[in-house]
């Protein structure tokens, strides 16, 4: 039976954790809140936080924090994230604030073609046409270029108040002294073991033993990452050409390539990260929230958030038929657009201005009646971008609907960093290059591998992904530092935090503890916990609801994407995290 053993291993294992109520025969968990003085770390799991506060300790701002943290949770969570993955740092640093885009990329040989199709319509999470031996999503084939190392150090470079070195060390001191792995990273262990056992190298470096980690009377199982830990340490010493440009480099292209992958020297040597100043910034509410541009979720975020906009939120209520009804409504037009005509701009024609402009978002609030169509069509959003497409492509709408960590920080200054990294779904490609230690992404698995539609494979292209951290700022600058994983799930669980923060003023840990709804599929998923008169309510008005029991574990033991959130209120700060996790955040 599943409950009971969830039950023991959270009230043993998670730090902080009450039974607070109970629904029907449903047991109903929360973290207590952290709070604060001086800054906040909340990451999902214990040694990645401790790392971050480590760098504050130390004097160190947000950014060193956050960078160390992302490293350090590479390690404890290598089946979510790592350096072999890419992602997105939203950020404010005195004055300035904007976004640092490292997202995964596609090799300089990538086309259309590259995989031969099975004929099979829809498979895998995305929904997908079928690719022969799946080789877009796990294997050598499924890996693009990483950028997470690119991206970090360029936050380092630009905003970093400690050496590289010292950011660098929490994370080569746990790979080389090893840890104890946290509860959810031994379920993650245990569900992913076909992978484990699929990929020697994989396996052992995981199972070196030939058994899952455990924990036992004599003492708890420590896992090890020698060369992980030497990676590290050739990073801390030659920054980014000891990733993308040195013996590291050639020694993970060519096992890649020994084994038929696609990536090169070339791939590597040509990533750049983004750096977008202010990032796309849009009210909401009397705030600003900011998140990253392009070819991720943070357009979606921004399009849900808009629409709300003109609509009494607070005075609807806290998940009400009638707020609920706004929301999913806001979130399917969006995902409409998101389908229709999100890609990277580069090899795409997007109407990125006419998606968020005013005019457009009123058009799309208009369409919102007591009764929801029978399915939500994307609009027209060129009409505000004053012209005709230069060309069109087929959209790539998955036919239904996890690796992934997000962290932020607030430090006592109130500089802030909002965090997403990946290696796309579980242990990613499932490979680690001979010698390396490092998990690399299967950031192929994003593209759409039907040729000539708008989310197609070309050559050094950027797939359209799920991050949107953000950040929310007042009069005063941050007030939020918000994100999640959980792929298709994360930009409704971000945008209706940001709800329940702003429209509701809940706090970090009772928001992500309130039911969520979640649109990114074509039900409308909801927790047992909302109530069902609301339910009713719902499908009276047209919406499609399926209530995610005990029977439901897309993102782990949670159902919905796996959050953490800080706020802060002039001195006081305040950490909440995912409770179904082993997320931690802790202040100075």
């Amino acid at each position: 039976m599943m409950t009971p053993i969830i039950d023991k291993v959270t009230i043993f294992n998670v730090r902080r954790i009450c039974m607070v109520s109970s629904l029907a025969s449903n047991a109903s968990f929360t973290k207590s809140e952290a709070h604060s003085g001086n800054g906040m770390v909340a990451t999902k799991d214990r040694l990645s936080t401790e790392a971050g506060l480590e760098m504050l300790k130390m004097g160190g701002n947000a950014v060193d924090a956050g960078v160390a943290a992302c490293l350090a949770v590479g390690v404890v969570e290598p089946e979510s994230s790592g350096i072999g993955g890419g992602g997105y740092m939203t950020f404010q640093v005195g004055n300035e604030g904007g976004v640092i885009g490292f997202p995964m990329k596609g090799p300089l040989s990538g086309k259309p073609d590259l995989y031969e199709l099975t004929g099979e319509a829809s498979v895998g999470s995305f929904g997908w046409a079928g690719v022969k031996n799946d080789e877009n999503i796990h294997g050598y084939k499924s890996i693009a270029v990483p950028g997470c190392v690119a991206g970090l150090l360029e936050a380092h470079s630009r905003f970093g108040k400690l050496p590289l070195a010292e950011v660098v060390a929490p994370a080569i001191a746990i790979a080389r002294n090893g840890f104890h792995p946290e509860w959810f990273t031994l379920y993650k262990f245990g569900s992913l073991s076909s992978m484990l056992l699929r990929y020697s190298e994989l396996g052992n470096t995981f199972m070196p033993n030939g058994t899952l980690p455990y924990g036992g009377i004599d003492g708890p199982y420590v896992l090890k990452q020698p060369n992980l830990a030497n990676a590290l340490e050739a990073i801390a010493k030659d920054g980014i050409d000891g990733f993308y440009r040195g013996e590291l480099t050639e020694t993970l292209v060519a096992d890649i390539q020994n084994n038929g992958g696609f990536l090169t020297m070339e791939d590597f040597d040509q990533y750049k990260p983004f750096y977008w100043d202010r990032g796309l910034e849009f009210n909401y509410h009397g705030k600003t929230v900011r998140v990253p541009r392009f070819a991720c979720a943070g357009i979606t975020s921004a399009m849900t958030l808009k629409i709300l906009d003109g609509f009494d939120i607070t005075g609807a209520g806290h998940n009400t038929v009638d707020m609920l009804h706004l929301y999913i409504s806001a979130a399917r037009m969006a995902y409409a657009d998101r389908f229709e005509y999100v890609a990277d701009p580069e090899f795409a024609d997007v109407p990125w201005n006419g998606l968020v402009s005013d005019d457009y978002t009123r058009k799309r609030q208009k369409e919102i009646k007591e009764q929801v169509p029978e399915s939500f069509l994307p609009g027209n959003p060129w009409i505000e971008e004053g012209r005709e497409p230069k060309f069109v492509l087929e959209s790539s709408k998955p036919r239904p609907d996890n690796g992934t960590t997000h962290l932020a920080v607030i430090d006592g200054e109130g500089n802030a960093v909002s965090i997403t990294n990946t290696i796309m779904s579980g242990f990613g490609s499932g490979i680690i290059p001979k010698g390396t230690g490092i998990v690399m992404n299967n950031g192929m698995m994003w593209y759409d591998p039907t040729p000539n539609r708008v989310n197609s494979i070309a050559p050094g292209k950027y797939p359209l992904n799920n991050m949107t951290p953000a950040l929310v700022l007042g009069k005063d600058g941050v007030e939020i530092a918000v994100g999640a994983s959980g792929g298709r799930r994360i930009t409704n669980c971000v945008t209706s935090l940001i709800v329940k923060m702003v429209d509701f003023s809940m706090n970090p840990q009772a928001a992500i503890d309130a039911p969520r709804v979640d649109c990114s599929s074509p039900t409308t998923d909801v927790g047992p916990e909302l109530d069902p008169t609301v339910v009713a309510g719902l499908e009276s008005k047209g919406h499609s609801v399926r209530v995610l029991g005990e029977g439901f574990t897309q993102t782990g033991f949670a159902k919905f994407a796996s959050p953490v959130a800080i706020t802060k209120n002039g001195s006081e700060f305040r950490g909440g995290v995912d409770t179904f996790h082993a997320a931690y955040a802790e202040g100075l």
